[in-house]
C-alpha cells in the first residue's frame, strides 16, 4: 500500500485542547515552541516524541507550537485537530514512490536537525529515502530536480526523494538550523544519511538525532 508522508503545524493556545483524538498513525511530534501535554505527557521545547496511537493534545500553561509527521494513505483527509483555542494546518503532504512499503514490510521513521553554518554549500548528495524538512532558524536554499526553493524562512517545509541529487546553502551572514521527518531502510538505524558525489563530507557535530523508530506498516 503506498503511503504520504504529512507535516502539520498544530497550535494549542493557552488553556486550549483538542476534543477527540486523531486516529492512529505512525507519527512523529516536535514541540517547537512553549510546553504541552501529548497524550497525558507533558512535553517542553525541542522535545521529541513518537507515537502510533490516538493522539490528544492539552494546554500546559502557555502557547505552543508542535510540528507533526504521520505517515497515511494517499487518499485520507487531512487529520486536523479540532478544539477551543486549537489550530492546525497541513503544510506539506507527498507520496512515497520511491519504496516499496508493502504490508508488512519494516522501515526506519526518523526526526533529526542538520545545522548548515554560515556561508557553506552542501554539495552534491543524496541520500537513502525521502524525507520532509521544515527550518527553524536562518534561510535556506535547495535545488533539486524535483522541487527547488529560494530563501526559505523559519515554518517552510520542503520535499527530498531521496534519490535526487541535491545542492544546498544557507546564507553569509547565518547558520540554517533544520528538521527531517525521513522515510529510511532499517539498516541506516543510528546513522547519518547521505551519499556525498563530490567528496565535500558534511563538518562534525552538525547532526542530532531526535528519534529512530523502527515501525511495520
Amino acid at each position: 500500500m503506498p503511503f504520504s508522508l504529512n507535516l502539520y503545524h498544530d497550535q494549542v493556545g493557552a488553556g486550549g485542547a483538542s476534543v477527540a483524538p486523531l486516529a492512529a498513525a505512525h507519527r512523529l511530534l516536535y514541540v517547537r515552541h512553549g510546553k504541552v501535554e501529548i497524550d497525558g505527557q507533558i512535553m517542553g521545547a525541542d522535545a521529541a516524541t513518537y507515537c502510533d496511537g490516538p493522539v490528544t493534545m492539552k494546554s500546559a500553561g502557555e502557547w505552543a507550537q508542535i510540528w507533526r509527521w504521520e505517515l497515511m494513505p494517499p487518499n485520507t483527509a487531512p487529520a486536523l485537530l479540532d478544539g477551543e483555542g486549537v489550530l492546525s494546518s497541513l503544510r506539506m503532504s507527498r507520496v512515497i514512490a520511491g519504496l516499496g512499503m508493502f504490508e508488512g514490510t519494516r522501515w526506519l521513521f526518523r526526526l533529526d536537525q542538520i545545522v548548515s553554518a554560515a556561508g557553506r554549500v552542501a554539495d552534491r548528495h543524496q541520500h537513502p529515502g525521502p524525507g520532509i524538512r521544515c527550518l527553524l532558524e536562518g534561510t535556506f536554499n535547495v535545488q533539486q530536480d524535483a522541487e527547488s526553493h529560494r530563501d526559505l524562512a523559519p515554518g517552510d517545509p520542503w520535499w527530498e526523494t531521496g534519490s535526487d541529487t541535491v545542492v544546498a546553502w544557507s546564507s553569509q551572514q547565518m547558520a540554517a538550523r533544520f528538521l527531517r521527518g525521513m522515510v529510511l531502510p532499517v539498516e541506516w538505524e543510528g546513522k547519518v544519511t547521505g551519499t556525498w558525489l563530490s567528496g565535500n563530507t558534511p563538518r562534525p557535530g552538525n547532526w542530532k538525532l531526535y528519534l529512530d523508530r523502527v515501525i511495520t506498516v
